[in-house]
């Protein structure tokens, strides 16, 4: 019998935003460079000797993966649009003090987002299908441990399909704390097939 290979992915959800109170999904917003600094270094300072690195194509991820890959010399480092988070369709990125007309909107999609859909927004059985064929993909060519600078939405999904978690279940969302600035490990142990067991959920790192 082959001898079983053992895989870390670390998921890191990217930090605060700049803007104000909103739901931030396709809307191309950064992060405060010292934060980004502070994060980078704290990931540095849990020496997760990761040999990959791929990143959401959105500022707030991108500019972060690009701090950490030139602290590491020789990462296979990619942007890699697949990881990138849903769209909240005509309200994403629309502060909520702007969008008060809309509350009883957003309160319906906090309540049950998979029956409540937002205007113009991704639904979310084609966000779950997306992100689930993206990691099917990517479990077919993993090879080296690997750093995906993401998420919240993305990292949840992540977990709906790793777990097999009904992705319609609220709690998913509304109780599953993925906060900034965190870290959730997943190991893939490659042997006559694939295990996948998820080893830490939502680490904080100080930034």
């Amino acid at each position: 019998m082959a001898q079983a290979n053992c895989i870390n992915i670390y998921l890191l959800r990217h930090g605060k935003t700049l803007g104000e109170p909103a739901l931030y999904g396709h809307t191309d917003i950064g992060v405060l460079t010292e934060r980004q600094q502070g994060i980078c270094h704290s990931l540095m300072g849990e020496q997760l000797g990761f040999e990959s690195l791929l990143t959401s194509p959105l500022i707030r991820c991108r500019d972060l993966a690009e701090l950490i890959n030139a602290q590491h010399h020789g990462l296979d480092y990619r942007i890699a649009p697949e990881w990138q988070e849903t769209s909240f369709g005509d309200l994403d990125g629309v502060p909520f003090e702007q969008a008060k007309q809309s509350w009883p909107l957003f309160k319906a999609f906090w309540q049950d987002p998979a029956n409540n859909t937002l205007p113009n927004a991704e639904p979310l059985d084609i966000f779950y299908q997306r992100i689930s064929t993206a990691w099917d993909q990517f479990m077919q060519t993993v090879e080296k441990d690997t750093l995906i600078v993401c998420h919240g939405g993305t990292i949840r999904m992540i977990l709906a399909k790793v777990l097999n978690l009904d992705w319609h279940n609220p709690a998913l969302y509304a109780s599953l704390n993925i906060a900034h600035q965190s870290l959730t490990h997943i190991q893939i142990i490659k042997a006559e097939k694939d295990y996948l067991r998820v080893c830490m959920i939502g680490k904080p790192l100080n930034g």
